[in-house]
């Protein structure tokens, strides 16, 4: 990947910061310019980052140096910004929800379909070497036959958290602790069990003063046969790591706060055990998380341009994770029938 790309940031906000970051320390990825709504984090982005700032998107857009958009605005605005940067001709690397329904991401789909550009969407997680160890396990057959899937993102996050405008809205993030805090595993539990046939799930507003939910618990039956259960939330003081529990018939592993914790499995090394075992999770705090696997994303999108071929998560994979939590909003405790997942 040797080829020069320029980087464009829509949004100010700590993930966008975040971005902008690993943009930095990557040799052949150049931060061009930042749309700001405010003076004050213009000036921060001046500050920190010595790049221009847009106060008018259509000038952000058609600047010639700029190849790739990271989009890192509201939730609920990722599919309205997504069609003006498609119109614009440039490749996307969008953050996560690509949108806040179905709907809106299958009327993304439609949109980059028709322009030619790439877009990907960041579930970094993917890029942890651990967990793709923890994916070779299940897909080789060491556990045996599986069975069971338990996973739980039981954190936590101060009320000063939601004095923001749009987080915990319905409109603007599209619900509150599964579809912003939760996902990320979520998507990890898809892209390792495969698709959903059936789903049942309450979810809840016991804590914050929130439209969305701050506790959430499902119940899961995959296609394979296996079963699974979910519980998440913001409200569960003091925040644990997010873990995953997969159970089969020869045994169990647990991958949790991006690290494998423990197994049963003789035939899995015995170096689990010596694994660094220093826990990265933003279970407390949102920013408390390596930026390693950011980057790996954003090279992964840097060589899907570079080389005209789909990045790792693709308009389809993003939409998985985004179905299931819909569905769990929808359930209300009955049980909904899903096609696929």
């Amino acid at each position: 990947m040797e080829r020069n790309l320029g980087f464009g940031i829509i949004g100010t906000g700590n993930i966008a910061k975040f971005h902008a970051n690993c943009i930095e320390k990557i040799d052949n990825a150049h931060l061009k310019g930042v749309l700001s709504k405010t003076q004050t984090r213009a000036n921060q982005v001046v500050q920190d980052f010595n790049c221009p700032v847009f106060w008018d998107i259509e000038k952000l857009l058609y600047h010639p140096d700029i190849d790739i958009i990271c989009v890192c605005n509201e939730s609920g605005l990722h599919g309205a910004t997504i069609a003006k940067i498609a119109k614009a001709g440039k490749h996307i690397l969008c953050e996560k929800p690509l949108e806040t329904t179905v709907e809106k991401i299958d009327q993304i789909k439609t949109i980059v379909k028709s322009s030619g550009i790439q877009l990907g969407c960041v579930y970094q997680n993917r890029e942890n070497p651990e967990y793709q160890k923890l994916k070779s396990y299940i897909s080789s057959g060491t556990l045996g036959k599986i069975l069971l899937c338990q996973i739980s993102i039981n954190w936590y996050r101060a009320p000063s958290y939601y004095e923001s405008s749009w987080r915990g809205t319905n409109t603007l993030d599209g619900g509150a602790a599964l579809i912003n805090q939760g996902i990320h595993t979520i998507d990890l539990m898809l892209d390792l069990m495969g698709e959903v046939n059936e789903i049942s799930g309450f979810i809840d507003t016991l804590h914050h003063e929130i439209e969305g939910e701050d506790v959430a618990v499902a119940s899961l039956k995959f296609k394979s046969g296996a079963l699974g259960t979910l519980s998440g939330g913001t409200s569960l003081f003091p925040g644990e790591p997010e873990s995953i529990s997969v159970y089969g018939s020869l045994g169990n592993i647990t991958f949790s706060g991006g690290k494998i914790t423990s197994a049963t499995v003789a035939s899995i090394p015995q170096e689990l055990s010596k694994l660094n075992n220093e826990i990265e999770s933003g279970s407390s705090d949102p920013m408390a998380i390596t930026d390693k696997f950011h980057i790996a994303a954003i090279m992964d999108m840097m060589n899907a341009i570079a080389n005209d071929k789909a990045p790792k998560v693709t308009i389809d994979q993003a939409k998985k994770s985004v179905e299931l939590i819909n569905s769990i909003y929808k359930s209300k405790g009955n049980c909904i029938k899903l096609n696929k997942i």
